[in-house]
């Protein structure tokens, strides 16, 4: 079967030849609304042409800049419109004469206003861009991230393609996903911002999601649903082959009206959004760290966690392991006493005095014992996962650094950087091959302010070596459990539908 026969109709949204930023500013921006100064941080141009446009100047950073979207060179697959409201229905004519395949309206200003005459302006040139073939991201939102393509719509944002799918309606939350995701190894196949949702709505980008082979976890900010019954078979599709996390916007009165003012959606009850979720087989989260902690999870070997018992290693303190116990019992997990057996063959590694080997273990042996006793609690009777805190070896910041750690400057820091990089590499293998060896899951555990102190500006070395390496990383122990648990529920409400939490994506 050829690859045309597969292709999904919004295949080619993703992958325009060339992109037209219609309205482009005349000096160089970082923040919202520099999809010009994005696409050149990605290199778009080594790829495909960019063609800025604005009338008032005839050139930009030594590109020409055309007039008009007319006026640039063929073809133009995909525009970016950052002209005013007024400006728009001319815009769209030339997309049509143009005959581009997609247009993306950062442009506000429409249904999301309340304005009935603005909303009826809204429908009048999506009818116009359908009746010619061509869809409509937006209003009101910024539009595309997809590496592969070299697409951003914020500056930052890496090159690298990833395999996760990222569906928002709002594009400030967006960004806030990438950024915040990243630093935990996350790597992205597709983000869409789309905002109204005028033409394209999230049931057409779950549809997209759920046949796309890039992407192997389907993540989405939702305000409000517009086409209930394709949005939930949509979903449906989605999450039977892939897991889909999703966190939902205006479940309050007061976020509702925001969410309304935002882009023109009506939240609906909470309560129907979270049986259709479970129906469909898809997770809630509550809050945004709840969002990326459970992405990280669905994305590791965090996913493979099958019963509840704990065995919590390398945790540094007494009280630091009573708080955690107490923790981890509050989400429903359990931290399972050593058999004796097992605290007999520790103790062979671990004098008495000041450590205990009993649950939670606060104790390191000597370098040369330390994979035979973690062998030793990973496949102790009731041990389902290990959370591991790899707090020895890292290396101290300078004062400078304690006080500035996004300081590059420093001779000093760089070399505490790199030895950091080398060290967590090693750790994050360590963890992997625990897994590996015994199919135990292990799930990192890096205690907030101890270890950035630590680790200085290197602290998102470990989460992404260990990312990489399959394993999950969490900012606590607190959040590791809650995260485990929704996890295990998230599989029993599964039941009856594929498994999709079997092997390592």
């Amino acid at each position: 079967m050829t690859s045309e026969a597969t292709e999904h109709p919004l295949d080619p949204v993703f992958h325009p030849r060339a992109v037209a930023v219609v309205g482009v500013r005349s000096t160089a921006n970082t923040g919202m609304g520099s999809f010009y100064d994005s696409l050149l941080e990605t290199d778009f141009p080594a790829i495909g042409g960019l063609y800025p446009v604005n009338p008032k100047m005839t050139e930009i950073n030594g590109a020409t800049c055309y007039p008009s979207l007319l006026d640039t060179p063929d073809p133009v697959d995909h525009v970016i419109s950052q002209v005013p409201a007024a400006a728009v229905p001319e815009l769209v004519d030339q997309c049509v004469a143009k005959k581009v395949r997609s247009i993306h309206f950062f442009t506000a200003g429409f249904s999301e206003t309340g304005n009935a005459d603005m909303a009826d302006v809204e429908r009048a040139m999506i009818d116009k861009l359908r009746a010619a073939g061509i869809r409509a991201i937006g209003p009101n939102c910024m539009g595309l991230y997809v590496p592969q393509s070299r697409l951003a719509f914020m500056n930052g944002f890496p090159t690298e393609s990833g395999d996760v799918f990222l569906l928002s309606q709002s594009g400030a939350n967006a960004g806030e996903i990438v950024h915040g995701l990243v630093t935990r190894g996350v790597r992205f196949s597709k983000a869409v911002s789309y905002g109204n949702g005028a033409d394209l709505r999230a049931h057409d980008f779950l549809d997209y999601a759920a046949s796309d082979p890039q992407s192997k976890v389907v993540v989405a900010y939702i305000e409000g649903v517009q086409d209930g019954r394709a949005f939930f078979e949509a979903l449906k599709r989605c999450a039977r082959v892939k897991p889909v996390i999703i966190l939902k916007g205006g479940r309050t009165q007061s976020g509702s009206q925001a969410a309304h003012s935002h882009t023109g959606s009506l939240a609906g009850s909470i309560e129907i959004f979270d049986a259709a979720c479970r129906q469909a087989g898809a997770m809630r989260a509550e809050t945004m760290d709840e969002l990326h902690d459970l992405v990280v999870a669905a994305a590791t070997n965090t996913r493979l966690v099958t019963g509840r018992g704990v065995a919590l290693f390398g945790g540094g303190g007494g009280g630091f392991a009573v708080l955690s116990a107490d923790a981890i019992d509050r989400e429903g997990l359990t931290v399972p006493k050593m058999p004796q057996s097992a605290i007999d063959q520790m103790r062979e590694y671990i004098p008495v005095a000041g450590s205990s080997v009993n649950n939670p273990i606060d104790a390191f042996p000597p370098e040369e014992h330390l994979e035979d006793m973690l062998r030793l609690v990973a496949t102790a009777q009731g041990i389902d996962m290990v959370f591991m805190s790899p707090l020895t070896g890292w290396p101290r910041p300078t004062p400078a650094t304690a006080s500035n750690p996004t300081d590059k400057d420093s001779d000093v820091d760089k070399d505490a950087t790199e030895r950091a990089t080398g060290i967590a590499a090693k750790a994050a293998q360590q963890m992997a091959s625990l897994q590996t060896d015994t199919g135990t899951p292990v799930i990192g555990i890096l205690r907030s302010s101890r270890m950035a102190r630590m680790m200085g500006q290197s602290r998102g070395a470990m989460t992404e070596a260990a990312y990489k390496e399959g394993v999950g990383v969490y900012p606590s122990v607190a959040r590791a459990a809650r995260t485990v648990a929704q996890m295990l529920d998230w599989k029993d409400y599964r039941r009856g539908l594929p498994d999709i939490f079997k092997v390592r994506l």
